[in-house]
């Protein structure tokens, strides 16, 4: 009789679950990193798109690299107080306002493509300038606050095994809105020829339409406390105030962990100046817009297979994976750079031509290749770092704050390299391309030996919250 009671309320268990609507499991884990990941799907999703294709020329590159030194200097700012600033307000709030930025980013950028003319050539009125860079330091803030929001949901809400899947399920779904952006952009600037830029009035405003609409979004993301993982536990949020959060946020510049994750943190973006700046110099304009599409969804596969395939592989145990993350960061640092940087030394010949992938397929599928591992790259340094982060700890606040700081800490550096490109490495003074090549490969070098540290030092296949009392969850 109980074995028939306990089978058929596993059968009206089932039946429910599958006749609930999606609002039904909005309390639901799961349910929540679809959400959140949607959100930045439609806001840094298509931020992506847009600042990996090339600008119409030098100037508006210029203004573009300033524009992005002042976003990430705010957002270093912001991304700091952000995980304590989540704690008090929640992730439902900083999220909706945090969405706000990006489409007055886009905004600017549009003006800048209008006032520049259909030449390209015109010269960049000082208002045009100035609200260029305002753009970059409110979307800067609003970043913060959102990609706080974004980490403690993907930190907190999995259980012990789900955590490089959950944030693998995120990094999919964020990275393809960078696709259709640029699916997009493409298919309209093909026709017209090997450098037909791929923005125009239609494609400015599609972007700025479709970042409005992530703040909206972000209305269905529910407090913390009503979240139920999918082993039944509750994420738990205790009460905190704004002293507290303050005094937390100092002592992560005196944690051990957060000390030893610094530099990863900080080479995390540190790669994009060139990616998106000299590599792509090196390409038709048209050609670019076609390898951006593959380099988001090679950073969608990297996600997937590092976090679900081999982070979350219960088969082995937690530190046995971690050491597996950094063999394949040192094997994909040593092949994809060595390969970046035989590519670099052909391309910064003088005699190079760019590459046009319509007219002459056979020159473009090497440095294809070689773009779409730079997008592997991305995403197997971005999963591997938050998965050893989430690795330390279960707390909700206390994630939130960890995740608060390598984002504060990884805009920073992203900051800095915009501003070298921007304000001091100009025109005449400006670095080659094989300069910043080397720039960006020696930080991700160095980083390997934090990653090793970390594993070694930190990760291990127990989570103790509490050492004091004896606490500690088993990573499963």
């Amino acid at each position: 009789m109980t074995i028939k009671f306990a089978f058929s309320a596993k059968i009206r268990t089932t039946k429910n679950k599958q006749n609930m609507g999606f609002f039904d499991t909005l309390n639901q884990a799961r349910t929540q990193v679809y959400v959140i990941s949607f959100v930045c799907f439609l806001c840094p999703g298509m931020f992506n798109a847009l600042n990996s294709l090339p600008t119409a020329g030098p100037d508006a590159q210029e203004v573009k690299d300033k524009q992005n030194a002042a976003l990430y200097f705010c957002f270093a700012i912001m991304g700091l107080l952000a995980g304590g600033l989540n704690n008090i307000l929640g992730p439902r709030i900083l999220a909706a306002i945090g969405g706000t930025g990006y489409a007055i980013y886009a905004a600017a950028q549009y003006n800048i493509f209008k006032v520049q003319g259909p030449s390209g050539k015109d010269p960049i009125t000082d208002a045009a300038n100035t609200f260029s860079i305002f753009s970059g330091a409110y979307i800067g803030l609003c970043a913060g606050m959102l990609w706080a929001a974004q980490g403690q949901i993907c930190l907190t809400y999995p259980t012990e095994s789900q955590k490089g899947t959950f944030f693998a399920t995120f990094w999919v779904i964020f990275n393809l809105g960078a696709v259709l952006g640029n699916t997009i952009g493409t298919i309209l600037s093909w026709g017209a020829g090997p450098e037909g830029y791929a923005m125009n009035d239609a494609m400015y405003l599609i972007f700025i339409i479709l970042m409005a609409c992530g703040s909206v979004v972000a209305f269905l993301i529910q407090p913390p406390g009503t979240i139920i993982r999918e082993d039944q536990t509750q994420v738990e949020t205790p009460p905190t105030n704004v002293l507290r959060e303050f005094v937390e946020i100092l002592k992560l510049f005196g944690n051990p962990a957060m000390l030893t994750i610094l530099i990863p943190c900080m080479s995390s973006n540190w790669f994009y100046t060139y990616q998106f700046g000299p590599f792509g110099g090196y390409f038709s304009g048209r050609t670019n817009g076609l390898k951006a599409i593959f380099y988001w969804l090679g950073q969608a596969a990297g996600a997937w297979v590092l976090g679900n395939m081999f982070l979350d592989n219960t088969k082995y145990t937690r530190t046995a994976r971690a050491w597996t993350g950094v063999y394949l960061m040192v094997g994909t640092t040593i092949a994809f750079f060595g390969g970046g940087a035989a590519f670099e030394y052909v391309a910064s010949a003088k005699d190079f031509v760019k590459i046009d992938a319509g007219t002459d397929f056979g020159r473009f599928i090497g440095p294809f290749i070689l773009y779409i591992c730079y997008g592997l790259y991305d995403a197997f340094f971005q999963v591997f770092t938050n998965y050893l982060i989430g690795a330390i700890s279960n707390d909700s606040e206390t994630l939130s704050r960890y995740a608060g700081f390598y984002k504060g800490t990884q805009s920073a550096a992203g900051g800095l390299s915009w501003a070298l490109n921007g304000f001091v490495f100009t025109k005449d003074k400006a670095l080659t391309s094989t300069a910043q090549f080397w720039v960006m490969v020696i930080p991700c070098a160095v980083s390997l030996i934090f990653f090793a540290l970390f594993t070694k030092t930190f990760v291990k296949d127990t989570t103790d919250e509490n050492p004091e009392h004896g606490s500690s969850i088993k990573a499963h």
